[in-house]
C-alpha cells in the first residue's frame, strides 16, 4: 500500500475511533424496551385473546421499563410509595403511546409484543418530567392567594406534581419540592377537626341512626371540598367523598356496612383528587404530617344480625370431584361470621336474613385454544333486614389438553372467588 493510502486509512480509523469514544455507553448499547404476552391458539386468534395478550405484554413492558430506568438512568423508582407508583404508571403509559405492536404466530403459540425504542423512551422520560414540572409550577401559583380554601388544593396539587417527576435521589432541575412541601405543611397545621362522637350507630345495610358530625376548618373557616377516603376492616373502601360547604364529613349519607360490632371506621385525607390519580395517594408518601388530628377513627355500634343459610354445591362433570370441605357449608358460614359479622339463627327464633348460595361446577372444551376449562358458576342471595341483594360470578381455570387438574389448588382459588362474590354482594349500594 502506498504511504498516502496508509495515512488516509489511519485518519479514517482514527475518526471512527473518536466517534465511538464520544458516544455514551447508553448510545453504544441502546436496546429497546420490550414486553410480550403469549397464548396457545389453534387457528386465527380472536380479538379477545389478542387483547388479553396485549394486557400481559403491557405488564411485562412495565417491568422491563423499571429495569431500564435502573440501568440507564440510575433511578430506582419505589413503586410502594403511592405517588411514585402513580408517576411510574404515567411514564409507562406515555412510553406505550409510541409502542410498536407485533403479533407473531409460531406453530400454535401466538406472541404479542410491545416495543419502544431507546430514543423514544428517553423522549418520553423528558416529556414526562417537563409536563409535571410545568404542572407543579402552575399549581403552586394557585396556592399564593389569601383564600386558604383555594390555596390548599393548589399547594397539594403542586406537591403531587413535583413528586411525580422521575428523578434520582439527588433530585433535578425545576421546582423545589421542599419549598412546596413546607407550604403544604403550614396549611395542614392551620386545620382543626372537631367531632361530637366517635360512634357510628345503626343497622347493617341501612343508613346510620347516629353518625359523627365531624367538621374540618382551616384558620377558623370551614374547609370545603377536602378529599377523604373512608375504609373499614381489612382496608375495604367504604366511600370517597369531600367535605361539604360547612366543612362537614357526610358519613350519614352512607349505609352501615356488614361488619362486626366494635369494628373500626377510618376516615383519612386522600390526595388522589388533586392529581387525578385512580389509586389512593398517602400524605405520608408526600412527606406531610397530620399534626391536627386529620386522620379520624370511629367505632361501629351494630346489632348481631342472624341468618339462615341454604347452601348447595354440585358438579355436572365427572372430572370435577367436589371435596367434602367444599360440599359442606362450614367454609361459607365461617366467612359470613368473620367478614360480614353475621351469626347463625337459633332454631327457636326467626332469622333477620335469609342467605342462599348455589355453586355449580362444569367442564368446557375450548378447541380453538386446545384447552379444557373448569368453571364454577355461583349465585349468592341475601334477603331480609331491609336488604335484598343478588350477586353472580363465573370463575374458570383453563389447562392445555392432556394436563390434570390439581384439585387442591383449584378449589382454593374457587373458594376465594366465592368469598369475593359474597363480599361484593353485601357491599352493594354502599
Amino acid at each position: 500500500m502506498k504511504p498516502l493510502n496508509v495515512i488516509k486509512a489511519i485518519k479514517i480509523s482514527t475518526l471512527i475511533l473518536l466517534s465511538l469514544i464520544l458516544l455514551s455507553p447508553a448510545q453504544m448499547f441502546a436496546r429497546p424496551v420490550v414486553g410480550s404476552g403469549s397464548f396457545t391458539q389453534f387457528g386465527k386468534p380472536t380479538k379477545e385473546m389478542l387483547s388479553k395478550a396485549r394486557a400481559v405484554a403491557a405488564a411485562e413492558f412495565r417491568t422491563a421499563l423499571h429495569v431500564w430506568l435502573k440501568e440507564n438512568m440510575r433511578i430506582d423508582v419505589d413503586t410502594m410509595n403511592t405517588i411514585k407508583h402513580f408517576a411510574f404508571g404515567k411514564f409507562a403509559d406515555r412510553c406505550l403511546e409510541s409502542a410498536e405492536e407485533t403479533s407473531v404466530g409460531r406453530g400454535r403459540v401466538w406472541t404479542v409484543s410491545l416495543t419502544v425504542s431507546d430514543s423514544d423512551v428517553r423522549e418520553a422520560f423528558d416529556s414526562h418530567n417537563e409536563y409535571f414540572d410545568g404542572l407543579a409550577a402552575s399549581r403552586f401559583q394557585e396556592a399564593r392567594g389569601n383564600d386558604l380554601n383555594e390555596a390548599l388544593p393548589g399547594a397539594i396539587g403542586a406537591l403531587c406534581a413535583a413528586m411525580a417527576k422521575i428523578e434520582g435521589a439527588s433530585g433535578g432541575d425545576g421546582v423545589n419540592v421542599n419549598d412546596i412541601r413546607a407550604n403544604v405543611q403550614i396549611l395542614f397545621d392551620k386545620m382543626e377537626v372537631k367531632s361530637a362522637t366517635t360512634v357510628v350507630d345503626g343497622r347493617q345495610g341501612s343508613f346510620p341512626n347516629r353518625s359523627p358530625d365531624a367538621v374540618f376548618t382551616i384558620d377558623g373557616a370551614p374547609l370545603t371540598g377536602f378529599h377523604l377516603t373512608a375504609t373499614v376492616q381489612g382496608g375495604r373502601v367504604l366511600a370517597r367523598f369531600v367535605t361539604d360547604e360547612h366543612g362537614g364529613v357526610p358519613l350519614r349519607s352512607y349505609k352501615v356496612p356488614f361488619v362486626h360490632n366494635g369494628s373500626m371506621l377510618n376516615v383519612t385525607p386522600d390526595a388522589r383528587g388533586y392529581i387525578k390519580a385512580d389509586g389512593f395517594i398517602r400524605y405520608k408518601d408526600l412527606g406531610v404530617r397530620f399534626n391536627k388530628g386529620q386522620d379520624l377513627s370511629y367505632i361501629y355500634k351494630v346489632p348481631a344480625l342472624t341468618y339462615t343459610l341454604e347452601y348447595k354445591a354440585s358438579s355436572l362433570s365427572k372430572s370435577i370431584v367436589i371435596p367434602p370441605d367444599f360440599l359442606a357449608d362450614a367454609h361459607v358460614r365461617k366467612y359470613l361470621k368473620e367478614y360480614c359479622g353475621l351469626v347463625p339463627a337459633s332454631s327457636r327464633g326467626s332469622a333477620d336474613m335469609n342467605v342462599k348460595v348455589a355453586v355449580e361446577f362444569s367442564q368446557n372444551t375450548h378447541n380453538d385454544t386446545e384447552e379444557d376449562g373448569y368453571a364454577m358458576r355461583a349465585v349468592a342471595e341475601f334477603r331480609g333486614a331491609g336488604v335484598e341483594r343478588v350477586g353472580k360470578t363465573v370463575f374458570e381455570k383453563r389447562l392445555n389438553f392432556g394436563l390434570t387438574l390439581q384439585s387442591g389448588e383449584y378449589f382454593w382459588e374457587a373458594s376465594g372467588a366465592l368469598r369475593k362474590l359474597i363480599g361484593d354482594a353485601l357491599s352493594q349500594d354502599n
